[in-house]
């Protein structure tokens, strides 16, 4: 079937378009206002001009992949994969450091991009082209963790910039496409336990320590790696002898013993390493969600200023650059991290509504995509674009509002950033190519 032959037959899917594209047109809005309080035009270097370059940039990526159809696409997984690898082991040796995080590549003329972002899309494809291929047996623990080998690498070089919160996303991706996939329950809910724990002990410490509850002064002492390695060879002498009892009695329960005792030993491990790649800043970020107050100077500062932006805005919000924290400085971060904070304040509680019914709109189509798409190679790729932009989303607009820890994740379409948002034109682009391949026969 030739290119104009492909869309006479297809019906467009114009509430994905519309969606994204009034996002992206609503970004460039609220970046604009966010950096209309400066007074210093070379400070915030017009980036609402930047970010029109980069959303006309993006439409003429999305209409190219749109002729690229995405079975091909799955064709060249690995190389895809490999050079996302290679670009960032590039990214370790050689990128520009911004924030603390050696995350970005400057080529010809200054032009930087941060590969990190674009990775997200082929750990996808890599991953999507491997549980194609395997189908059922995603049941073995064998494929489970060759499954998680393929997130894994990206990840931890990501970790290693360290940029925790795009490495973060990673996770979410893969257990959503493993979950798709036909993974066993007791495997997935392992995996939750595993990396449950290994976040959650590092950041109980930084918390008994910011807090100084005499209820809590127990947990000072996981913050010595010593007595947490400790801690992790018990439970590793109980699941050998307890595998070694099993292979002699030859019971059920030793055995689900075993399983345990390794699921509680992979995960204190994992939370060492983990320990050691957070900086004790990142830690604090993470935590001081639950009590701003502890350092509202501090850590707690862009939370504590990002509800009082949102509480603000009222029921129809302050108008275009009229919100009183981002024209006159208090919010850190407006217009990346703290995009809603702004867009709620200056367009209240009926503006930030209909934002988040786009986006509801959008996710709305993932989904249906998702449940049409007639290939396993297909679903798997739609699963994983639709759960990273979920999972952007609910963190992003959750962290605004104090109900999920600051982690640096940006809002699709709206926060400003040439790599991220063509990221998301891209994913968007390989979306809209599944649900037109669908109506071909």
């Amino acid at each position: 079937m030739g290119k104009q032959e492909l869309f006479r037959s297809v019906k467009l899917d114009y509430v994905l378009f519309f969606s994204f594209i009034v996002l992206t047109a609503l970004g460039i809005l609220t970046i604009y206002s966010a950096g209309g309080g400066t007074g210093d035009i070379r400070a915030v270097e017009k980036q609402h001009i930047k970010q029109i370059y980069w959303a006309v940039t993006g439409i003429g990526i999305f209409i190219l992949l749109l002729f690229i159809h995405y079975q091909k696409i799955g064709e060249y997984a690995f190389i895809i994969y490999m050079c996302g690898i290679l670009l960032l082991v590039i990214t370790l040796m050689f990128g520009k450091r911004v924030r603390g995080a050696r995350s970005w590549l400057t080529i010809v003329g200054g032009f930087g991009f941060q590969p990190s972002e674009f990775v997200k899309i082929s750990a996808i494809i890599m991953l999507s082209k491997f549980l194609d291929r395997i189908g059922e047996e995603i049941r073995s623990v064998k494929n489970v963790l060759l499954s998680l080998g393929i997130i894994f690498l990206p990840m931890g070089l990501v970790l290693l910039q360290p940029d925790f919160g795009t490495a973060l996303a990673y996770l979410p991706i893969g257990l959503v496409m493993l979950y798709f996939s036909g993974i066993k329950y007791t495997h997935l809910f392992s995996i939750l336990i595993i990396f449950g724990i290994a976040i959650t002990l590092p950041l109980l410490t930084t918390f008994s320590k910011l807090t100084d509850l005499t209820s809590l002064a127990f947990l000072q002492m996981l913050d010595d790696s010593k007595v947490v390695f400790t801690i992790a060879l018990l439970f590793g002498i109980l699941s050998f002898i307890s595998f070694i009892l099993f292979r002699i009695l030859k019971k059920d329960y030793i055995s689900e013993s075993t399983k345990i005792f390794l699921i509680f030993f992979s995960g204190v491990i994992l939370s060492t390493i983990f320990s050691k790649w957070l900086k004790p800043y990142q830690k604090e970020r993470l935590i001081v969600f639950l009590k701003p107050t502890i350092d509202p100077f501090g850590a707690g500062y862009n939370i504590i200023q990002s509800k009082i932006a949102v509480g603000a805005g009222g029921l129809f919000g302050k108008g275009l650059l009229g919100g009183s924290q981002s024209q006159l400085g208090f919010l850190p971060e407006r217009s990346t991290d703290f995009i809603f904070s702004i867009f709620a304040e200056e367009w209240g509680f009926m503006g930030a509504f209909f934002l988040l019914a786009l986006y509801g709109l959008f996710i709305y189509r993932g989904i249906m995509i998702i449940h049409d798409t007639k290939d396993m190679f297909g679903c798997l790729v739609a699963t994983g674009i639709v759960g990273m932009f979920l999972f952007h989303i609910i963190i992003n607009i959750g962290m605004t509002i104090g109900i999920m820890p600051i982690t640096g994740i940006p809002l699709p379409f709206m926060s400003y950033g040439g790599s991220f948002l063509l990221t998301c034109i891209a994913a968007t682009s390989i979306l809209y190519n599944i649900e037109i391949r669908r109506y071909i026969r």
